[in-house]
């Protein structure tokens, strides 16, 4: 049986279009409703999720579960655009899906919109490679064949040129400022929130808000014997009270309450798939 949550990784020549894919595969185990929930925090990526098993309902917002679950399920193919804040699913049974995570301008490279859920089409060939597999790890292989045979064309007339790729939020987010900063006419401030929000979505201060979390998610999972003060320090909050505002804006939850969530909950379980604590 293959592990209940897994992150895999794209292969070099992709890794400038997307970040990672999570697999969560709840078969063969006995879960309770609540234990069916999933949470995830904050994104500023573009998601493409394939659900191969079961179905998935989904709000854009922490909600009860008798909302979510009342509400319509998903497709069996389907785009989330970058959330501002925290989301939850749910699905009524053993559930098998797999999410990618996009970098926003190599979604807008493709043919997708920032402002839309429509699938490129491109793109949803390479999803078919799941649905049309044996299983996700041969899904997997076709997925990111397909898909390179697309991105090594479109990447050589990228806006965003030399990005290398890798899966840290921070990285990236230092890379798009720079470009917006160096690339195109005009030099100001406007122009640059202007380039940063046709090419990511976002402006410059959430995509810093973005980079300050995945920092501090780091800076959480390699602490030893550091207070919260000192964490929010090395962080470059002003203070604790400062670096709990903005984990609950991503995550809806403060420090202590999230990583007793994480500690314990099944709900929680991409939280310690990524690694992320607080």
């Amino acid at each position: 049986m293959a592990p209940h949550a897994r992150i895999l990784f794209p292969p070099l020549e992709l890794a400038s279009c997307f970040a990672f894919a999570i697999v969560r595969d709840t078969r063969g185990r006995t879960l309770s409703r609540t234990d069916r929930l999933n949470y995830f925090p904050a994104s500023p990526l573009v998601t493409l999720t394939v659900v191969l098993d079961d179905q998935i309902h989904m709000a854009n917002t922490l909600c009860d579960f008798e909302a979510l679950r009342l509400s319509d399920p998903r497709p069996r193919v389907f785009v989330s655009l970058p959330q501002p804040g925290p989301i939850v699913s749910w699905s009524p049974g053993a559930v098998r899906a797999v999410t990618i995570g996009f970098f926003p301008d190599a979604w807008r490279k493709m043919g997708g919109a920032l402002d839309g859920t429509d699938l490129p089409r491109a793109i949803e060939a390479a999803a078919d490679a799941f649905l049309s597999a044996e299983d996700v790890d041969a899904g997997w292989a076709g997925f990111c064949r397909l898909l390179a045979e697309v991105w090594k064309g479109d990447k050589t007339d990228m806006s965003l040129s030399q990005w290398n790729g890798g899966a840290r939020l921070t990285d990236w987010v230092r890379h798009v400022l720079l470009q917006s900063a160096m690339s195109g006419p005009g030099r100001s401030v406007r122009a640059m929130e202007r380039r940063l929000k046709r090419w990511t979505g976002h402006s410059k201060q959430a995509l810093e808000f973005f980079a300050q979390v995945d920092h501090l998610h780091g800076l959480a999972h390699q602490a030893q014997n550091q207070t919260a003060a000192e964490i929010a320090y090395d962080g470059a909050y002003s203070d604790q009270a400062h670096m709990g505002r903005a984990v609950k804006r991503a995550t809806g939850f403060s420090p202590v309450r999230l990583n007793k969530h994480i500690e314990h909950e099944e709900a929680f379980w991409c939280y310690r798939l990524l690694g992320e604590r607080f």
